[in-house]
């Protein structure tokens, strides 16, 4: 079987969906490929989009959510903002015909929702009939997956299938599968082990993470948990931001800190955590839900990750921060309340998907 995937740079949620599940399929024997779109189509066009987009979320947020909210007023309010997205769609899939016609697909999965889009208009100018699957990689939908024309759309929960059929998706091609993550963020690891592996003392750890990008008020948000009248350590993961790594080094703490890059070794430092404080993207916190671990949800990016911090708050899997709320105060209640972080664990349990990346290897080739 041969399977096509399609992602496109944005962070790095997208691709490591992508990657995560092609591992799986090729596990089985099955011949894949995996295409940055538009890199693909243009390495300048996706150098800039990738920039783009990190620039935009770094430095002018509220201009990203507000171009989320435009997109989602034009798919509803205005036809002719749909033919053009339609039109450069069938534009910029000319350029991936060659890939079709040379690896000739039996199903092709798009993990963005642009790339989803690129996907239908080969599809409807002939090239390729091979079946379609969309993963949605946030707890929200993104208006362009509406012109994607899929044959199936995998979804986060069960809980987001009426928001999405009033979107305008057809409930036939809804399959609540889950976000899948690596299958190693399913294995428990005692914590002791867990803060050994990790090279940190055995004591009560507040994990940090900013995403791929290191976004988000880190340093602010350190330095008032180190003012907590409560004893632990945290663990802070800056990722590709070797800047904000540096600045956060150079931080004298009153509090035990463990400063990281980027890291492979997530899983391990989720398992050592008895919290995590995040901004709310998509996979990262699937990856905590898996873990059963409590999440602080601060610094979303507007727009998905506004959703994303709304369906987890409201699911009772994580607590948010605001101005009102600030990050010591809400770390502070959980970590003298274990009765709370149980409560926490539970509701991630209940509303989680730990078998999400079987189920989508078993739809992928349940379509050969």
């Amino acid at each position: 079987m041969h399977i096509l995937f399609l992602s496109v740079t944005a962070g790095q949620g997208h691709n490591q969906t992508a990657k995560g599940i092609m591992q799986r399929m090729m596990e089985r024997g099955h011949v894949c490929k995996l295409l940055d779109t538009f890199d693909y189509i243009e390495p300048t066009f996706g150098e800039v989009v990738d920039k783009g987009y990190r620039m935009t979320v770094a430095h002018t947020p509220k201009v990203f959510g507000k171009a989320f909210s435009m997109m989602e007023k034009a798919e509803q309010n205005i036809p002719f903002a749909v033919k053009v997205n339609q039109k450069l769609s069938d534009y910029l899939s000319k350029e991936l015909f060659d890939v079709y016609e040379s690896f000739q697909p039996n199903v092709v999965v798009s993990t963005h929702s642009c790339a989803a889009q690129i996907s239908a208009s080969v599809y409807s100018l002939g090239v390729c009939a091979a079946p379609r699957i969309g993963i949605v990689t946030d707890y929200t939908l993104h208006p362009y997956w509406k012109g994607a024309n899929l044959d199936a759309l995998v979804t986060p929960s069960e809980q987001l299938t009426y928001y999405i059929v009033q979107a305008g998706m057809p409930e036939r091609i809804i399959r609540p599968i889950g976000i899948p993550i690596h299958p190693k963020f399913n294995k428990a690891i005692d914590k002791a082990e867990a803060r050994a592996r990790a090279g940190i003392p055995d004591m009560p750890t507040v994990l940090m993470m900013g995403g791929s990008m290191g976004h988000g008020d880190v340093l602010s948000a350190i330095e008032r948990l180190d003012r907590l009248p409560i004893d632990f350590q945290m663990v802070v993961v800056c990722g590709s931001n070797e800047k904000l790594k540096a600045r956060v080094e150079s931080l004298s703490t009153v509090k035990r800190l463990t400063v990281l890059g980027f890291s492979n070794e997530i899983d391990v430092l989720m398992s050592a955590a008895d919290l995590i404080v995040t901004k709310p993207g998509g996979l990262s916190v699937s990856e905590a839900i898996a873990k059963q671990l409590p999440m602080v949800l601060i610094d979303p990016i507007p727009g998905q990750e506004d959703r994303n911090m709304d369906f987890l708050t409201n699911h009772g899997m994580a607590m948010r921060t605001n101005k009102h709320l600030p990050v010591d105060v809400v770390v502070w209640q959980l970590l003298t309340n274990e009765r709370r972080l149980e409560l926490m664990r539970e509701c991630q349990i209940a509303f989680g998907k730990p078998n999400a990346t079987d189920d989508l290897q078993a739809l992928i080739e349940s379509y050969a």
